[in-house]
């Protein structure tokens, strides 16, 4: 346990220092970035102020020479000397950095120049002239300047202006000693710029100026012109690193109003030590970490092995109470002599652990008497359940449990016999495969009874079809059994009888009651019912009907001179004689003992007579036996043509009986 604790707790230890030490991390991330932000956007104001400064000199020098009483007179006397400028030239440009001081008149047309002849755009000095106000700007050609552009009052009216041209080193100079890093200018490129930027492989169309410390930061430059766009470096600074330093690069206007037009500053500030602190830093914190987290940890188990010592004795002595023996148990419990501050949660669980016992040991008095209740009542159920399965097994019927999808449970030997197969092929299969299709009521009964949506129990008359393939007319009697208990699935009861012989003892009666049982031919009820069905067609589909009506002259002196058996079985040689002879579409009948009928539907008066004909020769010509004797039997035939010789039964019969005594005369 106490391993199970020092890993649970080391790994909870383990959880929480990583959790804060990644915290750590990110602060300290969040925090050298902040620095960093600061640190740039401190170099980023230094840059301007510097700029913003130079300007202010070159404004202020200008409003000096503005001052001189000289300039207002040389628009009239270019030749006119000015001593201030002439005389003071040079110590002036030495001091105060100065390029070019050009005075401009009215017309901005340059009257006198000192120093270097640079450019000056003529549009700047008539818009500085129109609006009376001072104009400042960057321009760069091999190098760049600072220019600024002032206007020259005279007693009523503007009457020039000066341009003042100084060199922008200086303030890249102060900017390198005021913050340590490295800046450059960035000027558009000439055409002969552009050429050698393509030797260069650059993909900016700007060329770097005035950067410092070159041999470290050209190859920066390089490197970023090739993987950087200059909007990715205008909106964000970026960090790179190279040959085993790194670079924190930024690229933003060096005169705020100008927008994303050059010149722009190139910033490059080499942060190596800075990142190397910060790694340093961070892996002490890690080092510091992991040597606290060991440490608790072992203190944890040591504190661990005290506390839970008592815990060992007692799990030690709980496999006793599992092999019942509380007296040894309680010894041992009884007998631990341990140091203790005072009465504890473990003191607590040693007491709790004896009354414990206490109760086992009664529990299992009670539980032994229990079961000896339990095996008794449990022969005693053994015994009736015996006694029920075999009333199952020995009862005439089929008995059947089947689930509410159909799958059949079980099935008792009078179920076996009439399904003609063995139980482990029925159980496990679905009861429907055992229905005909025909039987289509019946398995929508029992689908709904399954469903809950008819009543719990319905009986219908069907078909079995057993293994062989047979078929058993069947009584079902299907029952729903719903278990009291909510964790045992209700199953479907069904009884079934086999009707088969019921079956064929009703149709045995019900051929005896429409067929004669000595010839198998249709009785006088059969004739009734079929007639009045063929006189019926007859009168729709406008048809003639014969009946003939036959009576044997000798069968009563057969009956009389021999045993009625003889006589019964000349009945059926006439009758076989009279199957023969007729057609498949006529209706022969035996309406009393020598007496027989026949139904000739579609019949033909020619083809009445033919038929006579037939009967009379097929019976004079037919030998017939009885009782070893050779006998020759004659009939009479009585016959009457419906619609000629009646409409109903009882007319056309009587008009053949008239006829047939007619014949025998």
């Amino acid at each position: 346990m106490r391993w199970k604790l020092a890993i649970l707790f080391g790994g909870v230890f383990l959880a929480l220092h990583s959790v804060f030490s990644y915290v750590s991390y990110l602060n300290a991330i969040d925090e050298f970035a902040i620095a960093r932000k600061n640190i740039k956007n401190s170099h980023i104001n230094i840059a301007k102020t510097l700029t913003e400064d130079s300007f202010l000199v070159l404004e202020q020098f200008a409003e000096l020479l503005a001052m001189v009483r000289e300039f207002s007179s040389y628009e009239k006397n270019p030749q006119h000397h000015i001593p201030a400028l002439d005389e003071n030239w040079s110590q002036w440009q030495l001091s105060w950095g100065m390029e070019n001081v050009t005075f401009f008149n009215h017309e901005a047309v340059p009257l006198k120049s000192w120093g270097s002849q640079l450019l000056t755009s003529a549009a700047k000095v008539k818009q500085v002239v129109q609006n009376e106000t001072p104009e400042h700007q960057i321009f760069c050609s091999d190098n760049c300047y600072q220019q600024t552009i002032i206007p020259v009052n005279g007693k009523s009216k503007i009457t020039g202006a000066f341009s003042i041209i100084r060199s922008f080193a200086d303030v890249i100079i102060k900017y390198k000693r005021a913050t340590s890093s490295d800046i450059g200018v960035l000027v558009a490129n000439t055409a002969a710029d552009s050429a050698r930027g393509a030797m260069w492989k650059h993909h900016w169309s700007y060329k770097l100026w005035g950067m410092t410390l070159p041999e470290k930061n050209v190859p920066v430059f390089e490197y970023i012109s090739r993987n950087y766009t200059l909007a990715e470096l205008w909106a964000h600074s970026k960090t790179i690193e190279m040959a085993g330093s790194v670079f924190e690069v930024r690229v933003f206007p060096v005169q705020q109003y100008t927008g994303f037009s050059p010149p722009f500053f190139l910033m490059v500030d080499d942060i190596t030590s800075d990142v190397e602190n910060l790694d340093k830093n961070l892996k002490h914190v890690w080092l510091y970490g992991v040597v606290s987290l060991s440490g608790s940890l072992l203190l944890l188990l040591l504190v661990l092995h005290l506390s839970l010592r008592r815990v060992t004795m007692l799990s030690q002595a709980l496999p006793l109470l599992s092999q019942n023996q509380y007296d040894r148990f309680r010894k041992e419990l009884t007998s631990q002599k341990n140091f203790t501050m005072g009465y504890d949660e473990l003191d607590r669980l040693t007491h709790t652990a004896l009354n414990l016992t206490d109760q086992l040991e009664q529990l299992e008095h009670q539980v032994r008497n229990h079961t000896f209740m339990l095996m008794e009542k449990s022969q005693d159920l053994a015994s009736e359940r015996d006694f029920i399965r075999q009333l199952v097994e020995v009862a005439p019927i089929i008995i059947i449990t089947q689930k509410l999808n159909g799958i059949i449970l079980t099935i008792n030997q009078a179920g076996v016999d009439t399904f003609e197969a063995d139980s482990c092929s029925i159980v496990g299969k679905v009861f429907d495969v055992f229905l005909p299709d025909s039987d289509r009521e019946h398995l929508k009964k029992l689908n709904q009874l399954r469903d809950g949506k008819s009543t719990e129990q319905f009986q219908i008359n069907g078909t079995l079809i057993t293994e062989s393939g047979k078929q058993r007319d069947t009584s079902w009697l299907h029952s729903l059994l719903k278990s009291n208990s909510h964790s045992e699935e209700t199953v479907i009861l069904t009884l079934g009888m086999d009707m088969s012989m019921s079956k064929i003892a009703e149709e045995k009666i019900f051929r005896m009651s429409a067929y004669d049982y000595l010839t198998g031919l249709g009785n006088r009820r059969k004739f009734h019912e079929e007639f009045t069905l063929q006189l019926a067609l007859a009168k729709r589909h406008g048809y003639q009907v014969a009946l003939f009506y036959l009576g044997l002259d000798r069968s009563r002196f057969i009956n009389y001179e021999s045993d009625y058996e003889a006589g019964d079985n000349l009945q059926v040689q006439v009758a076989d004689v009279l199957k023969e002879t007729i057609r498949s579409t006529d209706l022969l009948y035996r309406v009393g003992k020598d007496e027989f009928t026949l139904v000739i539907p579609h019949a033909e008066e020619p083809g009445v007579n033919s038929m006579a004909e037939k009967i009379k020769d097929m019976l004079t010509v037919r030998n017939f036996s009885f009782a070893g004797k050779a006998c020759q039997i004659s009939t009479r035939i009585g016959i009457a043509i419906f619609p000629g010789h009646g409409l109903t039964i009882d007319e056309l019969m009587a008009n053949a009986d008239m006829t047939m005594h007619q014949a025998m005369e």
